[in-house]
């Protein structure tokens, strides 16, 4: 059942039940996010788990965003993680969602804190482990926004940029890269990640002129991940949408057994809580 939330010029609606799913995060009623298709299919073709419901809105991802075997456990991590796949419980207060859950696979709480203001929203996640050794772990969040109402990308300094499968890409610098992403054209799709960035920040403005700067600690994600899906995904008609995200990356992939094997990923300590924060920050009509 979805729930509704109002703090000042924010307005949200999500799914506790569906992995509390932001189904709507609105500012000044103007969606950040894109919203549930009128119609939805699964694909034919088999892309992964995470397809098999309506893709929209954000999501978190944990304890990895690709599918993979979980280190020291007899389970594979599912595709974008477990924690879309859970019912989750939220607390409400003025200003603030406070959402958690319990791990089915690992002895983990898992929370996602976000606090409003009138011009901004800090997200705050905690991990909290109850497990007799150290757990390694990836989170990756998924906010997916309409790729056609965007119309600039700001994206920090870099050392390189890679595809999907880790190949170097041509792009030199953000600005290359500004125009790379802006050219695409209709059916072409790309995940690209920024390796080594140089600071903890970037920017993007959608088509009203509304301008949106995410800050976020450099030392925990060397690499920013971008999903640029101009209606080419997933490749069967009825099924392709118009999206693109921005996610900070603990390690140089999406991976957390590769991570893992780099010792570039996260770690919580037994009976610890590891703690981050990303903040957005609004400015209207710049």
């Amino acid at each position: 059942m979805k729930k509704s939330f109002q703090y000042g010029p924010w307005s949200a609606e999500y799914t506790l039940d569906d992995g509390a799913r932001l189904n709507r995060m609105c500012y000044q009623g103007f969606d950040l996010l894109t919203t549930a298709p009128e119609n939805f299919r699964r694909p034919s073709t088999d892309y992964g788990d995470y397809e098999n419901r309506p893709v929209y809105g954000y999501d978190d991802c944990f304890p990895s965003v690709e599918p993979c075997p979980y280190p020291g456990e007899d389970w594979r991590v599912p595709d974008h993680g477990e924690l879309y796949l859970l019912d989750w419980v939220v607390t409400e207060e003025a200003n603030r969602l406070i959402f958690t859950v319990d791990s089915k696979a690992l002895p983990v709480r898992f929370k996602r804190d976000m606090q409003f203001t009138e011009t901004g929203l800090k997200w705050r996640f905690e991990v909290t482990s109850e497990a007799g050794r150290m757990l390694p772990f990836q989170h990756v969040i998924h906010p997916l926004m309409k790729l056609d109402d965007i119309s600039d990308v700001r994206v920090p300094p870099f050392g390189s940029v890679n595809d999907e499968k880790g190949n170097p890409m041509n792009i030199q610098n953000p600005e290359s890269l500004r125009k790379f992403l802006l050219s695409r054209e209709k059916g072409q799709t790309h995940m690209l990640f920024l390796q080594r960035i140089k600071e903890g920040r970037m920017h993007w403005k959608y088509k009203n002129n509304l301008h949106l700067e995410m800050k976020f600690p450099l030392k925990y994600f060397p690499t920013m991940g971008i999903w640029w899906n101009n209606s080419g995904y997933p490749d069967e008609d009825g099924c392709r949408r118009n999206e693109c995200a921005f996610e900070p990356v603990p390690g140089t992939s999406s991976r957390l057994s590769e991570t893992v094997k780099e010792n570039n990923c996260f770690y919580v300590s037994p009976g610890e809580t590891f703690s981050w924060e990303i903040s957005w920050q609004i400015k209207a009509n710049e």
